[in-house]
């Protein structure tokens, strides 16, 4: 193991990103403004998961706007933002997807991407929590620049976040609205762990494991906690007889719901190719009792589950919780620019980031919104290298609240699993921490290689 590394990164360049409804300022003397400032909005509505779009034969380097208000339950009007899943798949070879308001022009010069794709064939999913737009809608752009063919796009909706003037409806209470408190990471489950929770066998094909989430670590006991924003990782390279699998890996998918599947489940949180470990972010609402279950379609394959965050509903005017979507999607920050370092974070290294220039800039009506607790963005890591020319190697990256002090020898969890084939992305509620008087420190740590990486900001969550 080599020392850690610390280099303090200020997100400077973010004073530039606009929130829905919020434009850039410099931060006023005045940092949180009166709650009636800030109404109601900002809560999280799960809804059962809906596919709304599913098409093939989209050009590869084109776009499609996709209807979201008014669709599967999402009311008409008064809403923020969608929880989507969204699936690229047969792609005709390498390239990326971002996923945005309908209204905003996609440009050169501010590129962000919610999924990459490898190779012709490919089919690779990612969660997000995307502004709609004045116009209720989303679009997914795609771009392969090398290669030329068609793609299938698919849209799984599983919640909005509303606004203030949200009203009751047919199917939605303004009760059912939750906000997300922020945790430290916390693994919850890891199925190759013989510890009482599991036995150290894999998920079966058709079978779920049960997790009791509800009074388990971070997320406290309470009925008011509707919901668990979790990072899944399925680890799915089961050879047989290794790890208690009884035969190789085959590629599948995994599904989080409050209730346990049975034959299957029409929408899911993660594809999986065999010999694939791969993380995706999921927020799944909770049984009665406070369990979640997770299903595996085919073959074997482990399951690691780690908190990120929970849903709590809560009748106040606080701010804290309330998720503020920003008008678009943008890079905070990618290593591989000049302005960053252009370098790659190296094996079992921690670096660090600000984001207190962000965090103070942000405001409604030319007042800051005051503190936050984290967000809610896109990692994406790209260009992993080996260490020893002759060894394959396979990292994680997990980005973490910074605390002061040591940083540990290794983190507990992960946010995005990769390789050595390309650019690879998951959606991450990224928790801030207190270092050095600065309360919106994040460290990020490369667990194998070397490594570039780079954060797109989808919203804020406020303190």
């Amino acid at each position: 193991m080599i020392p850690t590394t610390i280099i303090r990164r200020c997100a400077a360049l973010l004073l530039g990103v606009t929130a829905i409804g919020l434009v850039p300022t410099a931060p006023t003397a005045s940092a949180l403004p009166e709650s009636q400032d800030l109404g109601a909005g900002g809560e999280y509505f799960p809804l059962t998961p809906s596919r709304i779009y599913d098409e093939e034969g989209i050009d590869s380097d084109s776009s499609v706007t996709i209807p979201v208000v008014g669709v599967a339950g999402v009311p008409a009007e008064n809403v923020l933002a969608v929880a989507v899943n969204v699936t690229i798949a047969n792609v005709p070879g390498r390239g990326f997807a971002s996923v945005t308001p309908s209204d905003y022009e996609v440009g050169s010069s501010d590129p962000t991407s919610l999924i990459n794709f490898q190779y012709a064939g490919h089919t690779v999913p990612n969660f997000g929590i995307v502004g709609v737009g004045s116009a209720g809608e989303i679009t997914v752009d795609l771009t392969t620049p090398k290669v030329d063919g068609t793609a299938r796009v698919v849209v799984d909706i599983f919640g909005f976040v509303a606004t203030s003037s949200l009203a009751d409806g047919e199917e939605i209470k303004v009760e059912d609205g939750a906000r997300m408190v922020t945790v430290t990471p916390e693994r919850l489950v890891d199925t190759r762990d013989a510890d009482g929770l599991t036995t150290g066998d894999p998920v079966s094909a058709g079978d779920s494991i049960d997790v009791q989430v509800r009074g388990v670590g971070s997320v406290p006991d309470r009925e008011n906690v509707s919901a668990v924003v979790v990072n899944m990782t399925g680890i799915n390279n089961c050879q047989t007889g290794e790890r208690n699998c009884q035969g190789p890996s085959k590629q599948t998918y995994l599904a989080a719901t409050p209730t346990q599947q049975q034959g299957g489940s029409e929408t899911s949180n993660g594809n999986y190719p065999a010999g694939v470990v791969k993380a995706n972010l999921a927020i799944v609402p909770l049984s009665e009792d406070g369990r979640i279950f997770v299903y595996n379609n085919k073959g074997e394959i482990h399951v690691a589950l780690d908190v990120v965050a929970y849903l709590e509903q809560v009748d106040d005017e606080e701010t804290a919780g309330r998720i503020v979507p920003l008008a678009a999607p943008f890079r905070s920050f990618d290593t591989r620019e000049t302005e960053f370092g252009n370098a790659k974070l190296g094996y079992s290294t921690w670096e660090d980031w600000s984001f207190e220039a962000f965090a103070d800039s942000v405001s409604l009506d030319d007042v800051a919104i005051g503190a936050q607790s984290g967000l809610f963005g896109n990692l994406t890591a790209v260009g992993l290298e080996r260490i020893y020319p002759t060894q394959e190697v396979r990292s994680f990256i997990t980005m973490n609240p910074a605390i002061d002090g040591p940083f540990p020898d290794e983190p507990g969890n992960s946010n995005l699993n990769f390789d050595e084939s390309g650019p690879v992305s998951n959606s991450a509620v990224v928790t801030y921490g207190s270092k050095s008087d600065d309360a919106y420190m994040v460290s990020a740590f490369n667990s194998n290689g070397r490594t570039h990486y780079a954060l797109d900001v989808y919203a804020v969550i406020l303190d």
